[in-house]
């Protein structure tokens, strides 16, 4: 019955959907797929590292994101962005598995012989064409959305990405045209931002006046406004109205980037009550797709939320070292050099547009005029690192008193390859990589991949013959630009961001740690694009411990009355029990494809299987069954007796042994009827000599299924009594009350659980770990029930 309401309640809510509408109108192509299909929308806060994640959920910034870990089970994980520590740098790594495909923001690209910008068209292009050369992208047969490459996404599916927004692309596709007819079709959100943009407006405004009185440039905080409104706003909601309509056609996968707290925190520095405002309107963005895709008729979607790096408090290198780096270099040089035509080309960073030379350079550089034409040397630098390249080759010697001048002048840390060599100076040592991780931070196990990292940036084909750091190992950190708040070095802020996913994907993700590769290697899985790689629950003690689940699966027709079998897969692998109880299993009935489920199942997850049927008719059956790691041997399967009552479907008890570790433990399943009559002799029978009485007392026994029964009622009760075996006699007790923290665990209906029909009775052999349910977006659709999870240890003895 619930399915069919949630059918009906789907139908109607698609025929007023204002997405289904758009989707209609634009013709918008969509994907043709089997409904159950699964999907992905990858979320991408830029620039919110572990750090200040961690402190926008204390401070009440990311209220949907505590609900998901509170609420759904979410888990959380580490993101290491690895090296550089730059969005181009991580999506390439993400998108095509490439890792460090820029050495920083800009450099010197030596193929091309020009500057390479990543926010600039030509330049992101390039790299990307470079990067689809060595791997597919991940984003084929999806949508992109606000980053630096389209990720393998045609120019149609590129929205507002750096690789596609010359403004011939975005006209050639028809993108500008999409974004009016948008925001029309769409007109309550488009009220919803007209409304925004001026409150924001103003409070950009007053903030900026603010940052006037402190000393701040008058050009940059007009600068900031403008970022303030457009991006934090404006391009936020078009973010999320677009990838909502995706959403809508059921592409397979959706990367949507939302960059207002990175462009904040740049300026007023990543804990800075400014920058965490804009993660108010983020959570209400993923709050608006998670929505999007519960309604979602063409997949099954998932959502994982994810910061690409983190961003370090720092200062501008200009207020240690007049001019900054480039300046600091200039000085440097005829020192070194010995030349008296000092002749630098200066790529200075955002904010320092006093020199002519660098305006003159960048204006002759973009009409393809030789960048080192009449320069001896080249120094790019945009965050905490910067490049500095030669136009001849210098020798060792040259390039050592080139550094050491460098870091006497106050530059923290430069690293440099002596002949295959790289090492890191700083003030106070010299260390060399990757062998040597003293001089950075960070978790043990983190430390060695990152020294690996940091000496390939150095060796990058496009990176400079002196890598300027601005990180300090005493936590001090500068940045070459005119910024509070940078990116792309080796501390613990930058490089550690967050990663979020739904309980059900939790095992593609085997470690605590997670970078671009394994992000990208679990999101191609999860599609579908890559082999599903095999994983088990790491245990204390296999021989003693177990996990145990019991789960109406109701012939896997979710709530929204589609038939999914895939969701219980889903569920069932990320659970990884040792034991599995489940009921209204279907077998070659038309109604379910003809599926055999529970095989299937047993075949997905590499399981032993016994089956009882409690209906049969010809080559169609219904009934329960039970999984296993360890061999089953069937001990008894019969009918069970209804009291007198007439029933809907007969039901069937399900005894069966197998050994963990060398002893013997029996387990029983069941489904138990509706009438009281028809429960009480059931129990009776479960209780006599064809069942349990059968059990020896000294054995660890388990009782579990759908028993249609709520606790403290008299055959509740009647089950924790005292039932004897030939040798003895034993107690049944409940796993929840044997919990170290005992709770009642209501498992239906499962979209809003307030009964407890699902239970597992163990004997005093077994110590109970943790009991759960667990209630997320896919275990809320899959079924009308939720699944009961015990976690037990035999005791010794």
């Amino acid at each position: 019955m619930l399915t069919e309401i949630g059918a009906r309640l789907r139908r109607l809510r698609r025929r007023f959907s204002r997405a289904e509408f758009e989707v209609d109108r634009l013709r918008l192509e969509r994907s043709q797929v089997p409904t159950h299909s699964p999907g992905l929308l990858l979320i991408q806060i830029d620039g919110l590292s572990r750090i200040e994640f961690d402190r926008a959920i204390v401070s009440g910034r990311l209220p949907y994101l505590s609900r998901l870990l509170r609420r759904e089970g979410c888990r959380l994980h580490t993101f290491y962005s690895g090296q550089p520590a730059t969005t181009p740098a991580v999506q390439g790594e993400l998108f095509y598995g490439v890792k460090a495909a820029v050495p920083a923001f800009n450099f010197f690209d030596r193929a091309a012989k020009a500057i390479g910008v990543m926010y600039n068209p030509d330049s992101a292009k390039r790299v990307e064409a470079q990067l689809a050369e060595k791997n597919e992208g991940l984003l084929k047969d999806g949508s992109s959305w606000s980053n630096i490459y389209t990720g393998g996404a045609t120019q149609e599916q590129s929205h507002f990405c750096g690789a596609s927004m010359g403004f011939s692309d975005l006209w050639k596709t028809g993108k500008i045209r999409n974004i009016f007819l948008f925001g029309i079709l769409h007109f309550p959100s488009f009220l919803r931002l007209l409304a925004l943009l001026p409150v924001e407006f103003v409070i950009a405004c007053v903030d900026a006046v603010r940052g006037l009185r402190k000393g701040e440039n008058l050009y940059r905080e007009f600068l900031l406004v403008i970022a303030r409104v457009f991006i934090c706003v404006g391009l936020r909601e078009m973010v999320t109205l677009g990838a909502k309509i995706d959403v809508t056609r059921g592409l397979p996968i959706i990367h949507a980037n939302f960059l207002g707290y990175d462009e904040q925190s740049h300026r007023r520095g990543p804990s800075s009550r400014f920058a965490h405002w804009t993660l108010l309107g983020i959570d209400r963005a993923i709050r608006h797709l998670h929505a999007a895709a519960r309604r979602a008729e063409g997949r099954d979607y998932e959502i994982w939320v994810f910061s690409d790096h983190g961003q370090i408090g720092c200062k501008p290198f200009s207020t240690r070292v007049p001019d900054g780096l480039p300046g600091l270099v200039e000085r440097c040089w005829p020192e070194v050099a010995r030349v008296k035509d000092l002749r630098v080309w200066l790529s200075a960073p955002p904010g320092q547009r006093r020199k002519p030379i660098w305006r003159h350079a960048s204006y002759g550089a973009n009409r393809g005029l030789s960048v080192f034409e009449g320069k001896d040397c080249l120094v790019t630098c945009f965050g905490p690192v910067g490049h500095i390249y030669f136009k001849e080759q210098l020798d060792a010697t040259l390039k050592r008193q080139l550094a050491d001048c460098l870091i006497r002048n106050g530059v923290p840390g430069v690293l440099f390859n002596e002949n295959g060599v790289v090492r890191w100076l700083t003030k106070d040592a010299e260390v060399v990589l990757p062998e040597d991780t003293s001089l950075l931070r960070g978790p043990a196990e983190l430390l060695p991949t990152l020294a690996t990292d940091l000496a390939g940036l150095a060796t990058h084909p496009n990176a400079g013959e002196l890598v300027c750091l601005g990180w300090c190992c005493d936590g001090t950190s500068y940045s070459f630009a005119e910024e509070n708040g940078a990116h792309c070095g080796p501390s613990p802020q930058e490089t550690q961001g967050f990663l979020l996913v739904p309980p059900a994907s939790s095992h593609l993700f085997s470690h605590e740690l997670a970078r671009p590769t394994d992000l990208r290697n679990a999101a191609l899985t999860h599609i579908g694009r890559a082999t599903r790689p095999k994983h088990r629950r790491s245990r204390q003690n296999v021989t003693t411990s177990l996990r145990v689940v019991t789960y109406n699966v109701h012939y896997c027709r979710g709530l929204d009355g589609r038939f999914a079998p895939d969701r219980v897969k889903r569920i069932l692998r990320d659970l990884d029990p040792d034991i599995i109880a489940l009921q209204e299993l279907d077998c070659g009935r038309p109604r379910s494809r003809g599926d055999d489920q529970l095989a299937e199942f047993a075949a997905d997850l590499g399981l032993h299987q016994l089956f009882a049927p409690s209906i049969v008719n010809g080559e169609e059956k219904y009934g329960h069954g039970l999984l296993s790691t360890r061999p089953l041997t069937l001990v008894r399967q019969s009918r069970l007796p209804t009291g007198g009552v007439r029933v809907i479907e007969p039901r069937d008890g399900l005894h069966a042994r197998l050994l963990i570790g060398d002893r013997e433990v029996d387990v029983l399943s069941t489904h138990l009827g509706l009438a009281y009559r028809e429960r009480a002799a059931q129990i009776d029978a479960l209780l006599g000599p064809e069942f349990l009485g059968s059990v020896p007392h000294d054995r660890p026994t388990i009782l579990m299924g759908d028993l249609n029964l709520t606790p403290s009622g008299r055959l509740y009760k009647r089950l924790t009594a005292r039932w004897r075996s030939p040798s003895g006699g034993a107690i049944l007790r409940h796993v929840q009350g044997m919990a170290p923290y005992p709770t009642q665990i209501r498992t239906f209906p499962s979209f809003f659980p307030v009964r407890q029909l699902d239970h597992i009775f163990v004997t005093s052999h077994f110590r109970v770990l943790a009991v759960h349910s667990p209630a997320n977006l896919l275990t809320r659709r899959a079924s009308d029930h939720l699944p009961l999870v015990a976690d037990l240890e035999i005791a010794n003895g």
